[in-house]
C-alpha cells in the first residue's frame, strides 16, 4: 500500500520537491489514516508526517525545507483525498439509485458531491493562495501557503469520509 501511495502522490504532484519526503515519511500518514476508526482519530494524524519530517536536518533547518515537508505531507492526503470521494461518489450513485425509484427529485447527491468538490477546489486554492499572498516577498509565504494547503485538503478528505459513516 506505501508504494501505491507513494507513486499518487508523487503523479499528482511536483515530485522534485517532495519526493523524498513522501518517499521517507509516507509511512507515518499512511499508519496513522489506515489505522484511524473515527474522524477524531482521522484529524489526530493532520501533521504527523511534516511534524517527522521537519525533525530532521533536511526538513527543519530551512524554511524551504519546513514548506517542502508540508507539501509532501499534502500530496499524500490528496491521494486520501482523491481515494475518499471515489468512495463518496460511489456511495451517492448508488443512494441516488436506491431513492431514485420513488423519489427521483431527491435522488441528486451524486450532482451535488461533484459540485460541491469542483467549488470546494477552488476555494481551497483561492484561500491557500491568500495565505501565500499575505507574507508578500517573504519566505515565511511558502510555510503559509503549503500549511494551507495541506490542513485544508486533510480536513476535507476527512469530511468527505463524514458523509458516507453519517449515513451508515
Amino acid at each position: 500500500m506505501v508504494r501505491l501511495i507513494i507513486a499518487a502522490a508523487l503523479i499528482a504532484g511536483p515530485a522534485a520537491a517532495t519526493e523524498h519526503e513522501v518517499k521517507t515519511y509516507g509511512h507515518v500518514l499512511e499508519a496513522c489514516y489506515l489505522a484511524a476508526e473515527d474522524a477524531d482519530a482521522r484529524t489526530a494524524c493532520i501533521g504527523q508526517m511534516a511534524e517527522t519530517c521537519m525533525e530532521t536536518e533536511d526538513g527543519g533547518f530551512s524554511t524551504l525545507g519546513m514548506a517542502s515537508c508540508n507539501s509532501g505531507e499534502m500530496l499524500v492526503w490528496d491521494f486520501f483525498l482523491n481515494t475518499e470521494f471515489k468512495n463518496t461518489m460511489d456511495w451517492a450513485k448508488a443512494a441516488d439509485a436506491d431513492e431514485g425509484i420513488n423519489f427521483p427529485e431527491f435522488a441528486n447527491r451524486a450532482e451535488s458531491l461533484r459540485d460541491a468538490q469542483r467549488a470546494w477546489i477552488a476555494f481551497r486554492d483561492a484561500e491557500c493562495g491568500l495565505a501565500y499572498a499575505q507574507w508578500g516577498a517573504g519566505s515565511m509565504r511558502h510555510i503559509s501557503g503549503t500549511s494551507c494547503l495541506l490542513l485544508m485538503t486533510a480536513e476535507r478528505t476527512i469530511e468527505l469520509v463524514g458523509y458516507r459513516e453519517f449515513q451508515q
